[in-house]
C-alpha cells in the first residue's frame, strides 16, 4: 500500500497533463508500465533504458496491448537530447529495474546532468515528473542530489514534492513545470 499513493498521484498527473497530440519521453522505461500509459495518452512516446532486458519487457507489453506509437532506445537518459528535440513532458522512475539486477541503478551524476540539460530546453507548459526512491544507498544519494538541483532552479519553474512526511525511506515524487 505504501507506494500506491505515489503511483496514483503520477497517473492522475499524467492523465491531466498529457494531451493526445503531445510527444512524451519515458526516461527510464523499466518494465513498460509508464510507457504504456503514456502511449495511450500521447501521440508518440520515446522510451529510454540502459538495459536491453528492460526494453524487451517494454516492447512486449506495448505490442501485446496493440500499441505502435513508440520508439525504444537503448541508451542512457543523459543522451535524450541526442534523439529528441521537442517534447511536452518527461517521466522518470529512478532506481533499479523491478525484478531485475538491483546492482544496476540510476546514478545521481547522470540524473542531475540530464535534469540540467532538460530544464535548459524546456518551454512554457513542459513538465518533468520524477519518482525518487530512497530505500537503497544509491537511491538516497540520488534523491538528495536531485533535490539540491531542483532547489537551484529559478522562478520560471514551479516545483512540487509529493511525499509521506512521516517515512524517510519511502519514495517521493517531484513535478517540475516550466511556468514562464
Amino acid at each position: 500500500m505504501k507506494n500506491r499513493h505515489m503511483q496514483q498521484f503520477v497517473i492522475d498527473y499524467l492523465c491531466g497533463n498529457v494531451l493526445e497530440d503531445d510527444t512524451i519521453i519515458d526516461a527510464t522505461a523499466g518494465n513498460g508500465n509508464d510507457t504504456l500509459l503514456l502511449a495511450r495518452l500521447a501521440s508518440f512516446v520515446f522510451g529510454f533504458d540502459i538495459q536491453k532486458e528492460a526494453l524487451d519487457n517494454t516492447k512486449s507489453l506495448l505490442e501485446e496491448s496493440g500499441i505502435d506509437n513508440f520508439k525504444l532506445i537503448l541508451d542512457s537518459h543523459e543522451n535524450i537530447l541526442n534523439y529528441v528535440s521537442s517534447f511536452k513532458g518527461v517521466v522518470f522512475n529512478l532506481g533499479y529495474l523491478p525484478k531485475g539486477d538491483k546492482k544496476i541503478t540510476t546514478k545521481s551524476s547522470t540524473t542531475v546532468k540530464t535534469l540540467k540539460n532538460l530544464t535548459a530546453q524546456m518551454k512554457k507548459d513542459n513538465f518533468i515528473i520524477m519518482t525518487c526512491y530512497r530505500g537503497h544507498e544509491e537511491g538516497l544519494i540520488e534523491a538528495n542530489e536531485v533535490l539540491d538541483f531542483v532547489k537551484s532552479l529559478d522562478d520560471s519553474f514551479t516545483i512540487l514534492k509529493y511525499e509521506h512526511i512521516n517515512r524517510q525511506t519511502t519514495p517521493f515524487v517531484l513535478v517540475i513545470e516550466k511556468t514562464k
